[in-house]
């Protein structure tokens, strides 16, 4: 016999739509002002159905926007999208709830912090130097500061200017974490006189910047015209405690204040010279070869300008002292210059200054 109970004692049940499992990483998210973050949404596994309209809903208040978005209106299960925040602010934690339309609810703190400090910690301002033409890079280890909160990111060479054809590598400089370190490796096919290139990161609060200079036929380059340049000797070929010559004499044309090439040539064909040419500041430059010659005062006291800006030699390593010129200032004295500054001196040709050497390019 059946049996139908009655409406009153019936038992009616009703199954709700399958809810998705989503998670969220990571579940605190530090990014600085001014830049983004990213927060992974992934369906797990054990869901049973797909995620539908996920979504991050910022509190009022907040000045944390969504900048971009990769979740599709339904993310299969064990698939995952990202959502990427951004803040021109400090702000933070702030609680963002991430869900979809049949999904849990998941929550991520996001702190909007201040902005990464970097700076140039090697090597030391004299050896920023690239070597024009060879394989072997200037390496510039920069350094984000230990009280930084977040990585520094995308470190790179912002603006070289008066250097084009300077090129480098900034693939170590990705991400930089708080006291830790990454290296830029800089090459150049052409030689110029020193320029001045900044550093910058996607997110960083400061872009220092820092003067390079090229070395260049084994001396450092302080002049450009086009193609043609002059560069001075290295410290290594510095001499010390030279006389300009060691006995007295009025050299003919060894006067002229700029052309220090016809001051060498005259000064080595003397007597005075080349009857002692170890106490000749003009034959020790040729004994680095036939091309390098005694500056001319004016010579002189152009790389001074150039190498030691505002009386601070950032290259060359020059003592504060005086150095001669190839420009004859009568029987007795010859010109010279007082580094670090421009700054003329006469001094008798028997004082013993120091002497560094220059050539000419092509």
């Amino acid at each position: 016999m059946c049996y139908q109970p009655s409406a009153a004692n019936s038992l009616n049940l009703s199954v709700g739509p399958a809810i998705s499992n989503i998670s969220v990483t990571p579940a605190t998210l530090l990014f600085s002002e001014n830049s983004s973050g990213t927060i992974t949404v992934t369906n797990t596994v054990g869901s049973p159905v797909a995620a539908n309209n996920v979504v991050a809903t910022i509190p009022g208040g907040s000045n944390i926007t969504v900048q971009s978005s990769t979740c599709p209106s339904s993310l299969a299960i064990g698939a995952s999208c990202t959502i990427t925040l951004a803040s021109g602010i400090q702000e933070g934690p702030i609680p963002i709830s991430v869900a979809g339309s049949n999904t849990n609810t998941v929550i991520t703190l996001v702190t909007v912090t201040s902005r990464p400090t970097i700076f140039i910690s090697a090597p030391i301002q004299a050896n920023r130097v690239i070597e024009v033409g060879v394989i072997t890079p200037l390496v510039l280890t920069i350094t984000n500061d230990v009280s930084s909160l977040v990585n520094a990111n995308n470190i790179t060479i912002s603006n070289q200017t008066n250097c084009p054809d300077v090129t480098f590598d900034d693939s170590n400089c990705t991400s930089v974490t708080p006291g830790s370190n990454c290296n830029l490796e800089l090459n150049s096919p052409t030689p110029y006189i020193p320029c001045t290139i900044t550093i910058s990161g996607s997110n960083t609060a400061n872009s220092p910047t820092t003067p390079i200079a090229f070395q260049f036929l084994n001396g450092l380059v302080f002049e450009t015209n086009g193609v043609n340049g002059k560069v001075v000797s290295l410290l290594a070929a510095e001499f010390n405690d030279i006389e300009w010559t060691f006995t007295d004499a009025n050299i003919a044309g060894t006067s002229d204040l700029n052309d220090g090439i016809t001051n060498t040539n005259n000064i080595v064909a003397d007597p005075t010279c080349s009857n002692n040419p170890l106490n000749c500041a003009a034959n020790r430059c040729r004994t680095l070869g036939p091309v390098w010659y005694l500056p001319a005062i004016n010579e002189l006291q152009a790389l001074a300008a150039i190498l030691c800006p505002g009386g601070t030699c950032n290259f060359g390593g020059f003592a504060n002292d005086a150095y001669w010129s190839s420009t004859q200032a009568g029987i007795n004295d010859a010109q010279g210059n007082s580094f670090p500054n421009v700054n003329t001196v006469l001094h008798p040709k028997n004082d013993q200054d120091r002497v560094r050497c220059i050539q000419a390019f092509p």
